[in-house]
């Protein structure tokens, strides 16, 4: 099978799951061995979203997934009919950010951090799959261990989690920030 087929069978496999595709599930149905499937991909995706269309090829880990490109969101929406914000109040992103940072953690210990109880916005992250359970602690009572999804790499456009920032550049940033701010109100 040339590469170009392997191309266009791929596009076609990713427009109608709809969803994230291992790299496994394309070795199998090429019957390819994963790295070769993978390079393949790779250097498909990347022609793919050189061009301008409304779509783009990402990837999250072992995972390709074909979607729209941001710059069109307005458009999609009001096809849709939907203008409905789909944000994280802030006490969700304390504790998505604890959990990222901190994962695999403990319920205790994000109420501990955040010094109030995260019940809520925990539940909200686990409803939308951003978190999920990922185990139990080995310690009195068994608590449950959370850490971050494939769906959390997905809305924040990272390919692992080795790609989120460390803390030391973004407080760099928030302290640049805080700067411009000074400056502004001089």
């Amino acid at each position: 099978m040339d590469i170009k087929t392997i191309e266009n069978a791929a596009e076609a496999i990713l427009f109608v799951s709809g969803e994230s595709v291992e790299i496994k599930r394309f070795a199998e149905v090429f019957d390819m061995p994963e790295a070769e499937i993978e390079k393949i991909l790779v250097n498909f995706a990347d022609r793919y979203n050189y061009n301008s269309g409304g779509l783009k090829i990402l990837r999250f880990g072992d995972d390709f997934q074909l979607a729209t490109r941001p710059e069109y969101k307005e458009y999609l929406e009001i096809f849709a009919g939907s203008k409905k914000p789909n944000n994280l109040s802030n006490a969700a992103l304390e504790v998505l950010s604890i959990i990222a940072y901190n994962q695999p953690v403990t319920r205790a210990t994000i109420d501990k951090i955040r010094g109030v109880d995260s019940f809520g916005p925990l539940e909200k992250l686990i409803n939308r799959e951003i978190v999920e359970e990922v185990g139990r602690l080995d310690a009195p009572g068994r608590p449950i261990l959370y850490g971050t999804t494939k769906e959390f790499l997905k809305i924040f456009g990272l390919k692992n989690l080795a790609d989120i920032p460390d803390m030391e550049s973004i407080q760099l940033t928030i302290d640049d920030l805080e700067e411009d701010s000074e400056e502004i109100e001089e």
